[in-house]
């Protein structure tokens, strides 16, 4: 789901509904700091320490554009719990380069959204999530920061490598940005296969390529200290 902030809601949201599903995530007063309207019968309110579960929620639910309505001020902490830019936009083809946010659910259905879909018969999933205990140290949270200009151009790259072994139809790669806690997702990888048996093997590689070639970095702040750790150097 494409997240960004429109410079010109009222003409750019009907082009964008033409594309795909549209939502609005309006800033709020007091203690409702932000919330989302589907249709007339889903309300949802969240503030800035759970905007991306709020997002997830919204991508779960099928949408493919997020409008962030009166967040100007609040934009720098959203985006750094968030690890990126949400961008301002004024075209469909700016809104098209927003940066995205993906949850489990809108991950797989994208997995399947491809020709060849009608001969497969199996999905295999990986999901890695924040630790509490890191090498003897309670952790804090985990911060991740990316080489955005570079890592969509990396994950596309292993996508086709996982796409060119045999009996795989397609895979899809998500790695989280910013601030997690213990116990949040990290990185959502999905490959589909024909067979079952044709897809373990390529999700194992999956996430080997993408521990060692994703230009993201990870801090792990612990309650007595912080320090950056390569993935690489690790077995996890």
């Amino acid at each position: 789901m494409k997240v960004f902030v429109p410079e010109n809601w009222d003409e750019l949201k009907g082009k964008l509904s033409e594309k795909g599903r549209v939502v609005e995530v309006r800033k709020g007063d007091g203690e409702e700091e932000c919330c989302a309207f589907i249709g007339k019968s889903l309300r949802m309110s969240a503030g800035p320490k759970n905007i991306r579960e709020a997002l997830e929620t919204l991508a779960d639910l099928g949408f493919e554009y997020a409008a962030m309505l009166g967040f100007e001020l609040e934009l720098e902490g959203l985006e750094k719990g968030l690890g990126f830019k949400i961008p301002k936009v004024k075209s469909v083809e700016e809104a098209e380069k927003a940066p995205e946010i993906e949850s489990l659910k809108s991950l797989v259905l994208k997995t399947k959204c491809v020709d060849g879909v009608e001969r497969c018969g199996a999905i295999g999933v990986f999901v890695g999530f924040v630790r509490k205990v890191s090498e003897g140290k309670t952790v804090s949270r985990l911060e991740y920061e990316a080489y955005d200009e570079m890592l969509n151009e990396k994950v596309g790259e292993i996508e086709e490598k996982i796409k060119q072994m045999p009996g795989i139809v397609n895979a899809r790669i998500y790695h989280k940005r910013g601030v997690l806690m213990p116990g949040e997702d990290i990185v959502y990888i999905t490959v589909m296969g024909e067979h079952r048996k044709d897809i373990w093997e390529p999700l194992k590689e999956a996430v080997e390529l993408m521990k060692k070639e994703l230009p993201i970095w990870k801090k792990e702040v612990y309650e007595d200290g912080e320090v950056w750790v390569h993935d690489v150097e690790r077995e996890d």
